[in-house]
């Protein structure tokens, strides 16, 4: 998922409400990490949502009125207006105590992880091949995210590379694209937490030449093996 896609799908209000699963809720947490605006978009709504359900503490004030206002573009900038009509107000409220209980801490630790500087453990695929006796092992926990860095034989017929991780099954697990002035250096892939569970996994690296354009399925490169390990 781009941030077009995210902003087009209104994808930061989903995420909030609760709406979206799967694995589109995965790939929009992993935007979220690295778009500095959907990240901002995400803390805003947390932000409200806190102080929603702060307010809820505090004996209304008299003669105080709903103000409606004109509809806004975007749902988190109607967030924010002076007053809120009270039934979309009694709606946050139920959505803020689900979002207490679930959601929020779940985003706090994303963002906290995005947000905090760390060292990441990095496993090299330099060297190891499909049709090699040992796998490399990635040994980490299961919250922690860690790199994949691997070279790529540079080759002038290609103006793109895909990079993409296989299970044991075969089936592929998320892929990443790499260009060509990218692969003239070690390509580093950053893997979130918890992305891949513990198994056998291959990732294979695909060129694409221009004509084929980044839909084409393009010609094998390399392969690689390597097996994922959660620590106690």
């Amino acid at each position: 998922m781009n941030h077009s896609e995210a902003v087009r799908a209104k994808a930061a209000e989903q995420y909030l409400l609760g709406e979206m699963r799967g694995p589109l809720r995965e790939e929009f947490e992993e935007h979220f990490m690295e778009c500095s605006e959907c990240a901002a978009d995400v803390r805003a709504g947390v932000a409200f949502i806190e102080s929603a359900r702060e307010a809820l503490r505090l004996e209304p004030s008299a003669g105080v009125e709903t103000a409606q206002t004109s509809p806004q573009p975007s749902w988190l900038a109607a967030l924010f207006r002076p007053a809120i009509a009270a039934p979309a107000f009694a709606i946050l409220l139920a959505i803020a105590g689900y979002q207490g209980i679930v959601t929020i801490p779940h985003i706090k630790s994303q963002l906290s992880l995005a947000n905090s500087p760390r060292a990441l453990h990095a496993f090299s695929l330099i060297g190891a091949n499909s049709r090699g006796d040992t796998a490399v092992v990635v040994a980490v926990r299961p919250d922690e995210a860690f790199t994949l860095y691997l070279d790529i034989r540079p080759d002038p017929s290609f103006s793109l590379y895909t990079c993409e991780v296989e299970n044991g099954s075969g089936v592929p697990e998320f892929s990443v694209q790499v260009s060509a002035e990218e692969a003239k250096n070690t390509v580093q892939i950053l893997v979130p937490p918890s992305r891949l569970t513990p198994g056998q996994y291959v990732m294979v690296v695909r060129g694409i030449a221009a004509a084929q354009g980044a839909g084409g399925g393009g010609a094998e490169v390399m392969r690689s093996r390597f097996s994922v390990e959660f620590l106690k």
